[in-house]
């Protein structure tokens, strides 16, 4: 396993796709929030809150999370480095460490925007959230920044990026069939809005509000500045185990395909 690892970790380092998709976001997410705080100014008008949004983590991530997942699912069969890996290791491990260094890649894209909420926050300047995210209100808070919210930024960082990763882990089962990253980014990007859409409806089903709470797509587990230590870690333990769960189709996915 720790070979599988070291190898995919080593694929990510020296491509480009991964190391632009963070770059991407580090810029956007600056650029977020000081777009955010010319809301806040008045400097720039609500009508053009919606170019905006189209640089928050919710359409950057989603778009540039699903490219991730099928990116590095994809390079092993493109370079053809997956028949050593499968004759080096089973293609449980193979799926496993595959699945392991792309949800850490998709969560890193967050931790930007988190990054850029603490620094908005600490500016102690005035921000309006374009979107309703975790990201948009840890920036909108008021009052000077003590160590104890530096801490709560933290924490609703990486339980959001975590969350977000799981969301779109969806992509991981279809990147492995599909072995096409841009069809598998249109996929999970469409997917990740229908998916929130499906979640919101069932969460107000009876018998159904249950079952959606066991998935990554309830409303209840999405972190805000509020959220309490308990809320946070069980929003980690679904998303963990929902992304066990993608791992496991991905497998399901790969046991019988013939590689080429």
């Amino acid at each position: 396993m720790i070979n599988q690892l070291r190898a995919q970790l080593y694929m990510v380092r020296h491509g480009l796709t991964v190391p632009l998709c963070l770059l991407a976001c580090a810029v956007a997410a600056a650029f977020y929030m000081v777009l955010q705080h010319q809301l806040a100014t008045g400097s720039l008008g609500p009508a053009e809150a919606n170019g905006v949004a189209g640089l928050s983590d919710v359409m950057l991530v989603s778009l540039l999370g699903s490219l991730i997942y099928g990116a590095v699912v994809s390079l092993p069969f493109e370079t053809r480095s997956v028949h050593n890996a499968l004759l080096a290791a089973d293609r449980a491990t193979f799926v496993t460490a595959t699945m392991v260094i792309a949800a850490l890649a998709v969560t890193a894209l967050s931790l930007p925007y988190g990054l850029a909420a603490l620094l908005a926050r600490a500016t102690g300047e005035d921000f309006t959230p374009a979107v309703p995210t975790p990201f948009s209100a840890l920036a909108a808070q008021t009052g000077e920044l003590t160590g104890s919210e530096v801490g709560a930024i933290i924490t609703v960082t990486l339980t959001s990026a975590v969350l977000t990763a799981a969301k779109l882990s969806v992509c991981l089962p279809l990147a492995f069939w599909l072995k096409r990253p841009l069809v598998v980014m249109a996929a999970g990007f469409a997917w990740g809005f229908v998916a929130d859409l499906l979640g919101g409806a069932a969460a107000d089903a009876a018998g159904l509000d249950v079952l959606v709470r066991l998935t990554p797509f309830s409303s209840e587990h999405t972190p805000a500045p509020g959220s309490t230590g308990g809320e946070m870690l069980a929003a980690v333990a679904v998303s963990l185990v929902f992304l066990a769960l993608m791992g496991l189709a991905s497998w399901l996915v790969l046991r019988r395909a013939d590689i080429k």
